[in-house]
């Protein structure tokens, strides 16, 4: 009895598992110098020139014990003068110049008579020296800005609140021309451009899903670290100069893991919190990879 051959058909292999992409994402954070936080001296500074040129006040100088009084008055309820005469002892240039030059050139400078503009520029000024170089945490950055807000609104509701406040201070006037503020501003923007664009780009850290390298310092060597066991933390308590100056800017401590453990400190650092997520995202991404 013979049987029938039986015919079987081969399995085709399976189709080979697709291979795993390593991401090439890396992240850089800069560590800025405390300078960034000086933006408000430089804007501020445009904004007091561009309310002085706006104004069109000038300044006349005079020597001590000038007399003044009115020649002439308007028409319009005889409560305007018009005209002026200043008495004067000996003689000053300014003036002499001021009578033979065309009218638009009499007096050159220009100033502002709002006698609130240059304390509130040099107060402003000394306050963003002093915090950005003694950092004040927690509650204390908190009472100061406090204070110094309440401060302001106080005198500055009084009538004539900052005048008298420095006449009081033995007649000291605070006036600053137009000149003046923007030599100021433009000498704090040509700093601090070059200190952030340039310089503080030369503070890095690139963090990539294996590694992570690091350049602490201006010409010093680049580091290289894994990024097992390593732990981020990050310190965003100081209310002046990482949530108003610095656009939700933090301090950042890296803590690498092994034989060496070592702590990398990064301040400053621009939007720590959204960056952070970031990293901790190309971190979860090494370890899909190397567990699939």
């Amino acid at each position: 009895m013979s049987s029938a051959p039986t015919s079987t058909t081969p399995t085709p292999p399976a189709p080979p598992a697709p291979p795993v992409k390593h991401s090439a994402r890396e992240i850089t954070l800069i560590s800025h110098s405390p300078i960034f936080y000086w933006w408000p001296i430089w804007l501020l500074g445009y904004v007091m020139a561009l309310i002085t040129l706006v104004e069109g006040h000038r300044l006349a100088i005079v020597p001590d014990g000038a007399k003044l009084e009115a020649t002439e008055w308007s028409d319009a309820a005889k409560k305007n003068p018009t005209a002026y005469r200043i008495e004067i002892k000996g003689s000053t240039t300014v003036l002499e110049k001021a009578v033979n030059a065309p009218a638009e050139h009499a007096f050159k400078t220009r100033v502002s008579q709002k006698a609130w503009m240059a304390p509130v520029y040099c107060v402003i000024l000394l306050i963003t020296i002093l915090i950005t170089n003694i950092p004040l945490r927690g509650l204390w950055s908190f009472l100061v800005i406090l204070m110094m807000i309440v401060l302001a609104l106080i005198i500055s509701l009084i009538p004539e609140g900052w005048d008298h406040l420095l006449s009081a201070i033995s007649g000291m006037h605070i006036y600053i021309n137009m000149g003046g503020y923007l030599f100021i501003a433009t000498a704090v923007l040509i700093l601090w451009a070059v200190s952030v664009f340039i310089f503080d780009q030369r503070t890095y850290m690139v963090i990539s899903p294996g590694q992570i390298r690091v350049c602490e310092h201006i010409g010093a060597s680049i580091r290289n670290f894994d990024t097992t066991g390593l732990s981020f933390e990050k310190q965003r308590d100081d209310l002046f100069r990482h949530w108003i100056l610095g656009f939700f800017s933090g301090d950042l401590i890296v803590r690498t893991h092994g034989a060496e453990k070592e702590e990398i400190r990064f301040p400053n650092v621009l939007w720590i919190g959204w960056r952070l997520e970031q990293v901790q995202e190309i971190l979860r991404e090494r370890t899909t990879v190397t567990n699939p």
